[in-house]
């Protein structure tokens, strides 16, 4: 109200004037719990999206540990196969023969071993 007009003292204006004043401390009190069921909310979901995150990244440093040990286990996987078959081979006769001829020119009696030109480029180069 202006400085020029008066209000009417009477019961019915003080109830309004109270009514109206109970509203606006009942609209600033709601304002007031909004504000802070908002915030706590909004603090709530940020905390949730970080676990998810640190989650996610967690998953995926796991994950890439996981594939790097498959793959080292199916190379001793391999390696293991390779060595099973050497083994195999080394108590074959006919193999252990075979390695003694090539490699160190062995021969069974009776038998002359003649070395060619190519053969000692091939123990050169190798």
């Amino acid at each position: 109200m202006s400085k020029k007009v008066q209000g009417i003292g009477n019961q019915y204006t003080s109830e309004e004037n109270a009514k109206r004043q109970r509203q606006e401390r009942l609209k600033k009190v709601v304002k007031k719990r909004m504000f802070v069921f908002g915030g706590g909310l909004l603090a709530v979901i940020i905390v949730l999206l970080i676990m998810v995150g640190v989650q996610m990244h967690s998953n995926q440093q796991a994950s890439q540990e996981r594939q790097a040990k498959e793959e080292e286990y199916q190379k001793i996987q391999d390696e293991e196969i390779e060595l099973k078959e050497r083994l195999n081979n080394l108590n074959d006769d006919e193999y252990i023969e075979k390695i003694a001829r090539d490699e160190y020119y062995l021969s069974n009696d009776g038998e002359v071993i003649f070395k060619l030109p190519e053969d000692q480029k091939n123990n050169q180069q190798e």
